[in-house]
Order: C-alpha cells, then structure tokens, then sequence
C-alpha cells in the first residue's frame, strides 16, 4: 500500500456532530456530495480515496444518506480497499498497532448497513475474523472498558436500556452506519463539526488508552457486521456453520470487551437455527444459559425485566430439554421468576415474565417447577391465577384489538399445564419415596385453579362467538381454540351449554381449516411468530385444528346433546375425510401425531356408532368408512408398531360390519374374506398357551401385554362384536373355520383351567356359541374337538344347547 499520512487516517474515522444548517445549505450540501463522490470514484490511490471519504462524512451523517448513495460510495471503494488493509502489517511510526485492520473493519461496518451487502461472500469470508475480534482477551498494557462505556461491558443493561443516569447508550443497528472515534477523553464530549477533539493525539499513545481501549471501536464495529449478517435471511445458518455461537458465548461468559452486544446476535442466531445450534454447540450453550439464570436470579434492578425478554431464546428446544447440566439454570429460573411475579409490576414488566414462564413450562413442565421446593404447588398455583387474570382481562374487553397477543398465547400456555397437572396429579420429580409428592397440587388448590380456569375458559368461548369466518385465518384465534379444546379433553362436565352452543362454530372452523384455502403456509409463519417457543427449524404447520378438537369431540359424543349438535352439523363426512388424509399420510410419512388423531377419530366413529345405528345405517359416510376399514386392515395388522391403532380399526369395523350387513361392501367377496381373516388375526393373536411351564394354562402374547391397557377394551369389544357380525354375514362362519381361529380358541379353553379369567372365557363364549347355533359345519367342528365336554367344563350352557341340537 501506499504510504498514508495518520492524520487523514484518523479524519476519516472521526465526524462531527450534526448542528443546524442555513436555508439553501441542502442543495449546496447534495452538489458538494456529488463532486465528492466523482473524486472517489476517479481516485488513483488509497490517500486519494481516504481524503475523499473524509470529505463524504464530512458533508453528511452516516444516517442522512440514502441507500442509493451508500451504495455508490461502496461502488467507488469496494471490497478491495479494505482487503489490502487487513493484509497491511506495517503502521507508520508511533500509530497504534492495528490501525489499518481498525479501519478496514469500520469500512465493512458501514458497507454492511446495506441488506444487498450484508450476505456478501466477501463479508461472509471476514466471520473468523470478526469473531476473533470480538472474543479476544484486552491486549497487554490495555485495560477494560469503564462500567460507563455506552454498550460495551454492562452485562446488567440492555444495550438499547436507558442507563441510570437518564441517556441513551448508543448500539449500531443494522441499518445505521457507525462514527468511529478515536481514542482520546470521553467520546461523548461535544466538538465543532471537522475540528479534532481536545487533547487528542491522533496516533493515541499509551496515555489515552486507559479510558478507552484502541480496540473498543473495532469491536463495535465487528458487531454491527455480526448483527447485520445475522439479520439477513440465511445468516442465522451461515453464522452458525463458521463458528459464531462457541465464540459470542465466549465473548459473554468471559465478559470480553463489549459482550453485551454477543447477545442480540446469538439471539438472532438461536431463533433461525436453535435446535442445530444446541445439538452443535450444547456445551457452550448450557455454559452461557447458567451464567444468564443465574444473573437472573441475583438481579434486583431493572435488568431483571430485561433478562426475562432474551432468556426465552436461550432456552434448549424442548426436543431435547431434558440435561443434567440445566438443573442449576432451572433452580435459578424458578427463583427468579418466582420472586418476580410475586411483587406489584407493571404490564411492561409483567409481560416478559408470563412468557418466559410460558416457555419453561413448554420445555421442562414439571421438571421446571421442582426449583421452587415444596411451594411448587403454590407456585404452579400463582402462575394459572395470573395467567388467567390476564386471558380474562385481555379478551372480555370489546375492543379485541388491545390484546396483547404474545401475551395471552404465553397464558395459554400457562393454563393448558394446569389443565394437565390438574388432571394428571404431575408431582415434583425429587419427592422422596413414602411421602406425599412435593410438587402436587392439594384438593384445595385443585379446586381453586380449576375455578379460575373455567372462568378464563369462558372468557375464550364469549372471544370465539364473536368471530367472524373472514377471521378464521388469525392465528390467534387458532390459539385460542386450542386452548378451549385441551379444556374441552380434560373437562367437559361444566360450561356444557356455552359450549353446546359454540359447536357449530368449532365444526366449521375445523372445515374451513382442513378443507379450504387457509391450509397454506402463511398462517404456518403466522403461528410461528406467535409461538411462546423458537421453532426455526420445527415443521410445517398444517392447519390442523382438527387434531386438538377430536379429544373434546370424543367425549361430547357420548352425550345426547352435543352429539345431536354434532351430527346436525355433518360431522360424520368431515371426520371422514380427515380420517382418509391422515391415512393417507401415515402411510406416506406419518408419526405418532398421526397415529394418535387417528385412533381418536375412530374412537369418536365407535361413541357414535353405538348410540346411534339407525345414523349409520342411512348416513352414507359410515359406508365409505367401512370400506376404507376393510381395505387398510389387511396391511396396517402385519405392522407391530400400529398394533394399538390396527385395534381400533378392527373393532369399529366389526360394529360397523354388524350394522351395514346389507350393504354391497360386505357381501361375500374377497375384501370382505380379507378383512375378516386380518381381524381374527388380530383377535387370535392376543393369549397364547403358557409354554414356561408356570401352571397358568394361557397366558397374554408379550406384544399385548406392552400395551394391554389401550388395547385390552378394544379386544374385548371386538370379540362381542364378530360373534354380533356371524347371524349378520352369513359367509363369516366359513371364514372363521378356515382361517383356523375355532380350532385355536377351542385350544386355549382346553389348556385354560375352570378357575380362569371369567372375562376371558366369556369373549370366547360369545363368538363360539353364535357360530354353533348358525353353522353346522363349526357346529361338527366343535363336536369333534370335544367341545360338549370343554363347554360343560366352563360351564358354558348356552353353547352346550347349542351343541347338544336343543339350542
């Protein structure tokens, strides 16, 4: 390079403070400008071109230029002057050692400040650079940053907080070109426009480095790099494969130079790539999480309030929430925000608290509240009260407007754990053993929670009855439906005629979601924004609030009422066509989402199939279900994994066939042949002979007894219903007796001892004895298998008639 004289050097880096201009000065301003910038541009050396940029932040403010003439500036300078400054090692005599890398990085930061620029690859190259800069250990003979500094080691202040003294501290935003100063007295100390600041030599010696580091620029300036990167659309995941999150939590926890700026970027960099960023870097992270909580905890100023706004983003995702190594942030977090929400606040301050207590009951729930010892209850107690107070507060006010969304979502959340805990009994995971659990919540405060809970819940049903379809894309109100449907799962007893009268409203929501144009992907980035966690990386959602209602709906259609309701509003053919698209999906791609929906929707198909047969014999949609029953169990029982949804598949199928025996489906064809020989499959499969020798006689197969009590019902239903299906089906007797399931049952009864489960017994008694009386070909079966005497040894009297031709 050329050699540059320091004065120039420095000029550059300097600017004045705006003061007002006389009328007619603008234009004169913009032709300078102009004239300027042709200088730049035909400059023929790097002293040419730092004399004209001199000039340009002489003539105007770094903010009073348009992009148009930023960009034009970067045209004329490029990425090449400050390359061979970065490159430059030698500094001329007496000028601090890195003057050159000091101003090719405050180049970057103002090239930066234009969105076009901030992903470019010559910026991206300079991340290791960057990094390194801002988490790098002061210097030999420097010192750290005064605790005064604006933004640069206030780990207690947001950088954008007012400090206690009343002014601004100062934070390079993305959009905003910074003023370098050089070192010397306060940087805040006025001075005329284009004159040197007092008592300044522009080389700095060793005098002036004790109030301000010579680095202390270049490191606000690395950040407003970091930060506009980290803002672009692909700079969270760029940011993170180069290494940044290990070196900002560096920078932060080792309280590095300006390490209050680390986390506005790591912010931005764990909300587009959170879950990556922990599975990469959970070490460091955990490191910094336990720093942040436990300044949280100890913090009795108004930083406090400002941690409770960033620690949700510093939050594991909660895929993955459950490390040893969080035990002491979680303690930290509960004692805080206990001591928080304890007190008299304002709803600024109020705010962050909710939704950070949102998000640690999203990711940890009770694990969370075991902090807070054996008051945990009492807390849990707390948190609902408030939450419902402000759901209340928020949505029985006329002007829905005013709702504070992220708010009441946070709330939401706080009142669906209550519903649970309230349901569940979730207790303190460090209870010891033989005492009651310190984490349950006594009758007493059951009762309570559940009658504030109930009074927010109806607040939720006034705010949907009042929503309009042209509304339905909100997703807000998808937030709030959720909410009264984990109501709706978990109790359904009270508000029962509010929500009566809501059903209409929530069928054609579900449609509207499920079927029409909404199932876009705008409403899934809505809900995102929404969302009381980070979920970058999470998948698409599917406007699905089907899913959340089907629980309610399984209950509501045991009742006469609402399952009147129900039926009025044609939900048979929606639960059908849901129940088609998440077969469908199941079998593309589905996981245990899918498989849950789905078994709900036969569970709600089974209520309404034995309380009202007459409906689905003449609705039409009960046909089509038995068809897409029968042609999925063939394949869905040769699938362990499914074993609990392939139950109720062949259960519901089998009331379903008893019903529509008169329909084509069913008739003596090879679906039907198959669908019955995969339900005696089903059937067969569920006890076998003891072979350890044990002296049981017939045990339960292992695959059942895993998951007998979501199945054991269903078996037994199913038993009673294919012996309620053989007087129907006339060919099913001929199915059975070839597939050999009469010959296994008729062995199971002979090996099972008199004494034997009477439940057992009896779901064999009720298909053998139907075929006997229908079949006389079963019936010459059972006779050759010694059934009169198997029948009279369990006392089976009804069958013994049967066999005996006196039936």
């Amino acid at each position: 390079m050329s050699s540059i004289p320091a004065p120039q050097l420095l000029a550059i880096e300097g600017c004045g403070n705006a003061v007002p201009e006389p009328p007619g000065m603008g234009e004169a301003r913009s032709a300078a400008l102009e004239r300027c910038l042709q200088v730049l541009r035909d400059a023929a050396s790097d002293s040419e071109q730092f004399a004209a940029l001199l000039l340009v932040t002489k003539l105007a403010q770094a903010g009073d230029l348009s992009p148009s003439t930023r960009r034009r500036v970067f045209d004329a300078v490029g990425f090449s002057l400050p390359n061979r400054l970065l490159v430059t090692v030698e500094t001329p005599p007496d000028c601090p050692p890195h003057l050159f890398r000091s101003l090719a990085v405050s180049l970057l930061a103002g090239f930066s400040t234009d969105p076009g620029l901030a992903a470019h690859p010559e910026l991206i190259n300079k991340i290791p650079l960057l990094l390194g800069l801002v988490s790098a250990e002061p210097e030999p003979g420097q010192e750290r940053p005064r605790r005064d500094q604006p933004g640069l080691d206030l780990p207690e202040q947001s950088p954008t907080e007012p400090a206690q003294d009343g002014t601004k501290r100062d934070q390079p935003g993305p959009n905003q070109i910074t003023q370098r100063t050089a070192p010397g007295p306060s940087p805040t100390e006025p001075h005329a426009p284009g004159q040197a600041e007092p008592n300044q030599n522009h080389c700095g010696g060793a005098g002036q480095q004790t109030q301000l580091c010579p680095d202390l620029a270049t490191i606000q300036d690395s950040y407003q790099c970091l930060t506009a990167l980290a803002l672009s659309p692909r700079g969270p995941r760029v940011l993170l494969s180069r290494g940044a999150v290990p070196a900002l939590c560096r920078a932060h926890t080792q309280r590095c130079p300006g390490h209050a700026l680390a986390l506005p970027v790591l912010t931005r960099i764990l909300s587009g790539a959170g879950p990556a960023a922990w599975q990469k870097h959970e070490e460091e992270l955990t490191r910094l999480l336990v720093l942040l909580s436990s300044e949280f905890a100890r913090s009795g100023d108004s930083s406090k309030f400002t941690l409770c706004e960033a620690l949700p983003h510093f939050l594991p995702p909660p895929a993955g929430a459950a490390r040893p190594g969080l035990r002491p942030s979680l303690d930290a977090l509960c004692a805080g925000l206990r001591e928080v929400l304890g007190a008299r606040l304002s709803v600024a301050q109020r705010d962050p608290a909710l939704r950070l207590a949102a998000c640690l009951l999203d990711g940890f729930g009770a694990e969370w509240l075991a902090g807070s010892g054996p008051g945990s209850g009492q807390f849990l107690a707390l948190l609902v009260n408030l939450a419902c107070v402000e759901v209340r507060m928020a949505l029985e006010e006329p002007d829905s407007g005013s709702v504070r969304r992220d708010t009441v979502t946070a709330c939401y959340r706080i009142l669906e754990f209550g519903m649970e805990a309230c349901s569940l009994g979730l207790t303190c995971p460090d209870a010891a053993p033989g005492k009651p659990p310190s984490g349950l919540l006594t009758l007493e405060q059951s009762r309570q929670v559940l009658g504030v809970m109930e009074e927010a819940v109806a607040a939720v049903i006034f705010y949907l009855a009042q929503v309009a379809p042209v509304r339905y894309r909100d997703p807000f109100v998808f937030a709030s439906v959720r909410l009264l449907c984990a109501w709706l799962a978990e109790e359904t007893s009270s508000l029962k005629q509010e929500v009566c009268a809501l059903l209409p409203f929530l069928i054609g929501y579900g449609r509207a979601l499920f079927e029409g144009e909404e199932r876009d992907r705008g409403l899934t980035n809505q809900m995102e924004e929404l969302s009381v966690t980070d979920s970058g990386e999470g998948g698409d959602w599917p406007g699905d609030a089907l899913r959340f209602l089907l629980p309610g709906l399984c209950h509501l259609s045991v009742e006469e009422g609402p399952r009147a309701v129900l039926l009025s509003q044609g939900s048979p053919a929606l639960l059908l066509r849901y129940l088609s698209h998440l077969w469908g999906r199941l079998g593309a791609a589905g996981g245990c989402q899918d498989q849950a929906s789905l078994q709900t929707a036969c569970s709600v198909f089974l209520n309404l199939t034995v309380t009202e047969p007459g409906i689905v014999r003449t609705d039409p949609s009960f046909s089509s279900l038995q068809t897409l029953l029968m042609d999925s169990l063939p394949s869905l029982i040769q699938k362990p994994p499914l074993l609990i949804l392939a139950a109720h598949f062949c259960t519901l199928g089998l009331l379903m066939a008893r019903l529509l025996a008169g329909t084509p489906a069913l008739q003596d064809r090879a679906p039907s042949r198959r669908f019955a020989r995969s339900a005696l499959l089903f059937l067969s499969r569920a006890h076998t002979l003891d072979s350890d020798g044990a002296g049981r006689g017939v045990v339960r197969s292992a695959r059942y007894s895993e998951c007998w009590e979501d199945v054991g019902e269903l078996w037994f239903l199913g038993m009673q219903a294919l012996g309620g299906c053989v007087a129907e089906l006339p060919w099913l007797a001929d199915t059975v007796l070839q597939s050999g399931w009469l010959g296994d049952a008729l062995e199971l009864l002979r090996a099972c001892p008199a004494s034997a489960d009477p439940d057992l017994r009896g779901a064999l008694q009720a298909v053998l004895t139907p075929l006997a009386q229908h079949s006389q070909a079963c019936r010459d079966f059972i006779r050759k298998q010694q059934g009169e005497v198997i029948a009279k040894l369990h006392c089976m009297a009804e069958l013994q008639r049967h066999l005996a031709g006196t039936g």
